[in-house]
């Protein structure tokens, strides 16, 4: 991944360590996660988020061409819905302590509303206007066409006319950087899942560090 590139989403990995490390301080302590239910259905929705941003990655160029093809066929921000499964389901791994206070025993979907009202309220339309100028100034009618005939997050139930065949590639995927998710992904939901024993950890070395 480029320096620059790097630097532009510094703010936005930040933003999501802070979230993620906040989902683990505040997620059930209990020991035996891996037998409940709602661990589960949540590793199954990020799980299923993954995939689909699998997909998309695999079919993205861009710059170069006007991508229509794989998910892109049917909405025009797979990898945006992709993500949201993913918050959804950590969100539902990180279910609280119901013991608990009542804001500490619904971080999770507090923290969740919080993501999905600041993606609406300012980074969709954002980000809409800034791609959509420039995807028109690459693409010109092109663009205008898929614009008009593709919807941005509810797929259309017919894949898009003017889609091609190319195939999904691994060497797309690396290039929009997916290849490093699963292991974040990973890495979040075994942080969830031992986290009593990973905050009671953290808390014995801090103040040997000190």
């Amino acid at each position: 991944m480029k320096a620059t590139r790097l630097r532009k989403l510094s703010w936005r990995l930040l933003a999501v360590y802070l979230l993620v490390v906040t989902l683990v301080v505040f997620a059930d302590r209990q020991s035996n996660k891996h037998l409940t239910w709602w661990f589960w259905t949540g590793v199954a929705l990020v799980a299923g988020g993954e995939w689909i941003r699998l997909w998309a990655a695999g079919h993205l160029v861009k710059n170069k061409v006007l991508t229509v093809t794989g998910p892109y066929a049917y909405v025009k921000n797979p990898l945006y819905i992709g993500t949201f499964f993913c918050m959804a389901g950590f969100a539902v791994m990180a279910r609280g302590d119901l013991g608990a206070v009542w804001w500490q025993a619904h971080m999770n979907w507090m923290l969740l509303g919080v993501g999905i009202l600041g993606f609406i309220l300012y980074y969709a339309p954002y980000k809409k206007k800034r791609e959509g100028d420039r995807l028109r100034a690459h693409f010109g009618p092109d663009w205008d066409h898929y614009d008009r005939s593709v919807p941005d997050y509810f797929p259309r139930l017919v894949r898009y006319e003017r889609a091609g065949r190319q195939r999904w590639s691994w060497q797309a995927a690396c290039a929009n950087s997916e290849q490093w998710t699963p292991l974040a992904i990973a890495a979040g939901t075994i942080a969830i899942l031992f986290n009593n024993d990973l905050i009671s950890f953290v808390t014995r070395v801090v103040p040997l560090a000190r």
